[in-house]
């Protein structure tokens, strides 16, 4: 079952790979500093990417186990959402350790477009205001790469 918004999906897992294995290669090349922060942040943007590649084949997964499209959605949300707030968690406390609580505005900033994105995959669950639908899932997945896109660059003078 091809449902429509797979292609997005499938195009964005595949980019989110191909930036966790350039990312491998440049940590391999780079194989510098490696305190606690360096690690952190090496382990931020894989891990994110990771999580995008797993959101965005999430749906298809579902699809192929029978699920009906509007369950896929419904699903994929409640998993995603469930991802997101535990992986900004985690993330979150790991940088408290490190920082204690001297976050940078662009964490505030990243954990609050987080949470309006868990909010519009809930209301995808409930089908309010639109009926459940790939948007908020790719909204999610595309939001996770971003964010491992901009972890890695913000900290790349770090690899140097």
């Amino acid at each position: 079952m091809e449902s429509q918004g797979f292609g997005y999906l499938y195009t964005l897992a595949t980019l989110a790979m191909t930036f966790v294995g350039f990312c491998a290669i440049v940590l391999v090349l780079r194989q510098g500093r490696s305190d606690k922060l360096h690690i952190g942040h090496r382990h931020g943007y894989i891990g994110v990417a990771l999580g995008a590649t797993a959101a965005a084949m999430l749906p298809p997964l579902l699809a192929v186990c029978g699920l009906s499209a509007v369950s896929i959605w419904q699903w994929s949300s409640v998993i995603i959402s469930i991802g997101l707030v535990a992986q900004t968690w985690y993330i979150l406390g790991r940088l408290f350790k490190t920082t204690s609580w001297q976050f940078p505005t662009r964490v505030w900033i990243n954990s609050s477009i987080t949470g309006f994105v868990v909010v519009g995959l809930i209301a995808n669950v409930v089908g309010y205001p639109t009926a459940p639908s790939v948007g908020p899932i790719a909204v999610a997945a595309t939001w996770r790469l971003v964010m491992g896109i901009e972890i890695f660059l913000l900290t790349f003078e770090e690899l140097l």
